[in-house]
């Protein structure tokens, strides 16, 4: 089958509509040896495999399971989980399972999935129709592609990743095809943070038209590749901005005017000074000019970060969104029972700091030590602060916005000093 530009835009238009910002975003295609299968870099290039394509790509449903494979790699590139053979073959479980059972007609029900995976043992998990029997595999198949939830409680990427790490202590996983690019978390090749954004916001709607029009089905598989976009839905920063501190050097920026006086023998802006003579008749020998110049000045955020015991499972999400400020933010604040001040880069890599436990008390003494008049925390909010660090935070006059997350949608701790909005909000 040949590939062309216009051949995978069509096919992308077909399953995200013709005015997709993803099928503007791939602006050529080139065939490379280089590429095991295929690969899509951050300039929106598709390089393919062409004996990879000639042996397993013979119809367009082929080509639509093998492009959005790719496109949907990057969504996963947050997980802290690292980035070993099990982790990237639980990545490719749940693209495969997630473009097989919401995108049946496009993907034709996975059929790329079963060319390129046997049906059995853990190959069994990256595709459909596989005959898992007494398999040790069973329940996390079940998991990826039952219809219907049968469990209590929904699988997310990090509990696959160590289910099949305790399921494959010893077992030879190396002959397993994965699709796509699987190469170091950081391989130089990261598409820019605004790219991401809006491949996440289109997948996101598709996905939940999908869903809604198979209400209760594959609701599993659902939460699983939501839990990976929503980390590219950034935070919005004129939200952001409200609580920039000067206390706090980063390179988040700040637009402003600057206002100075220009005498000129030409009225531009004139003054009220110069308006008044001209109303008594009289005409001034120079108008004494307000010039307005637009400028910009880096702040700071001092963002504090609830990485207790009781976060874990949500913190893949929190990093993932907190990447895309990556580029404004220098430093952020880990707080349990204690707060320590770390290297954004650092928390990016998943480099954790928690004694497990978590209170607010930890927060004020450190806003108050710093002497910031604004703070963002995000927390679970599952903690308290003694009645005397709130009054002292009060008489420092803090301004503070707090990001719930988990089920919680209050915080009495911070309610006096602010904002409360939901992270899913």
């Amino acid at each position: 089958m040949q590939i062309t530009l216009n051949l995978i835009r069509q096919i992308l238009k077909e399953a995200f509509g013709y005015n997709s910002f993803i099928a503007s975003f791939i602006t050529e295609v080139r065939a490379d040896t280089s590429h095991p299968t295929t690969g899509i870099t951050k300039d929106g290039i598709v390089c393919y495999n062409p004996e990879f394509v000639s042996k397993y790509i013979n119809c367009k449903e082929d080509l639509f399971g093998l492009i959005f494979h790719e496109l949907l790699h990057p969504m996963f590139g947050h997980f802290i989980y690292g980035c070993g053979l099990i982790e990237n073959i639980a990545a490719d479980a749940v693209i495969n399972a997630a473009i097989t059972t919401l995108y049946p007609m496009e993907s034709y029900e996975g059929a790329l999935f079963k060319k390129t995976h046997s049906p059995r043992g853990i190959d069994g998990l990256l595709r459909p129709c596989s005959q898992m029997g007494n398999s040790r595999y069973k329940r996390v198949y079940d998991r990826l592609y039952q219809q219907y939830m049968t469990y209590d409680k929904q699988m997310t990427t990090g509990e696959l990743i160590q289910i099949l790490k305790i399921l494959t202590p010893k077992e030879n996983v190396s002959g397993i095809i994965l699709i796509g690019t699987h190469k170091s978390c950081s391989n130089g090749n990261e598409f820019p943070a605004e790219v991401l954004t809006k491949i996440a916001e289109e997948i996101k709607l598709s996905i939940r038209e999908k869903a809604s029009k198979q209400a209760g089905y594959f609701q599993n598989i659902v939460s699983m590749i939501m839990e990976a976009i929503k980390t590219y839905m950034s935070i919005r920063r004129n939200l952001l901005s409200k609580f920039t501190t000067k206390r706090k050097f980063d390179k988040f920026i700040e637009l402003f005017q600057n206002r100075r006086i220009s005498t000129s023998p030409v009225p531009i802006y004139p003054s009220k000074r110069d308006l008044v003579l001209l109303a008594a008749g009289t005409y001034p020998c120079y108008f004494h000019n307000k010039i307005f110049n637009h400028q910009k000045r880096h702040k700071g955020l001092a963002i504090y970060l609830d990485v207790s015991g009781s976060v874990n499972e949500y913190l893949p999400k929190i990093i993932g969104i907190l990447k895309n400020l990556k580029k404004e933010i220098t430093t952020i604040f880990q707080f349990s029972n204690k707060v320590i001040e770390t290297n954004f880069n650092e928390i990016i890599k998943g480099n954790i700091q928690t004694t497990y436990g978590t209170d607010f008390n930890c927060i004020a003494k450190s806003i108050i030590e710093k002497g910031f008049d604004k703070a963002i925390i995000i927390t679970d909010g599952y903690a308290s602060m003694n009645d005397d660090l709130r009054q002292q935070l009060m008489q420092q006059k803090l301004s503070t916005l707090t990001i719930l997350f988990d089920d919680i949608q209050e915080c009495d701790a911070f309610e006096p000093f602010g904002e409360i909005v939901h992270l899913e909000d």
